[in-house]
């Protein structure tokens, strides 16, 4: 929500007569929470029993997102652009694109292997310790967009998706 002061404050003060034009800068906050972007195609790839990767492209760049087996029904989740390593910031102006899509990857991923757990670890800026700004922006995005099967809880520096359990 300060984010959207934010915008309103800075607005208000560098708008002639005091009268705001937002644009397409408060749209891209209603995209942060609701998933309303427009996604890229992906394509699904079983590299092995253990092993899963999707591929997408942007405008600019080529993204792998890769799920990896720790144990029987925990999963490890990875995304970045190809040739990168995932802990790489990559700031294209297309971040509302690739979390819809990344987002939808993930939905794909839980239809195909329902996984009891899936975690992440959201990238920062290695020059900043305290550096939450990912974490926060995924966080509120993925409990916006969560399905009812799963939830989603912070452990740590990571991001836990977890499948609900049947009440029998």
């Amino acid at each position: 929500m300060s984010r959207l002061i934010d915008i309103i404050n800075e607005e208000i003060l560098s708008t002639a007569a005091n009268f705001p034009r937002f644009g397409d800068r408060l749209k891209s906050i209603s995209e942060t929470g609701e998933g309303t972007a427009e996604s890229y195609p992906f394509t699904y790839h079983n590299i092995s029993d253990n092993q899963i990767e999707y591929h997408f492209d942007t405008v600019e760049e080529a993204y792998i997102v890769s799920f990896a087996m720790a144990a029987q029904g925990d999963w490890y989740m990875e995304f970045g652009v190809a040739g990168g390593m995932p802990q790489d910031i990559i700031n294209k102006g297309e971040l509302f694109k690739v979390m819809s899509t990344v987002l939808k990857i993930v939905n794909d991923f839980l239809d195909r292997h329902q996984p009891d757990t899936l975690r992440f670890e959201p990238s920062k800026d290695e020059e900043r310790d305290d550096d939450n700004r990912r974490f926060n922006l995924y966080m509120q995005y993925i409990k916006k967009n969560m399905r009812k099967d799963y939830y989603v809880e912070p452990r740590g520096d990571w991001i836990l998706i977890k499948r609900k359990l049947p009440i029998n």
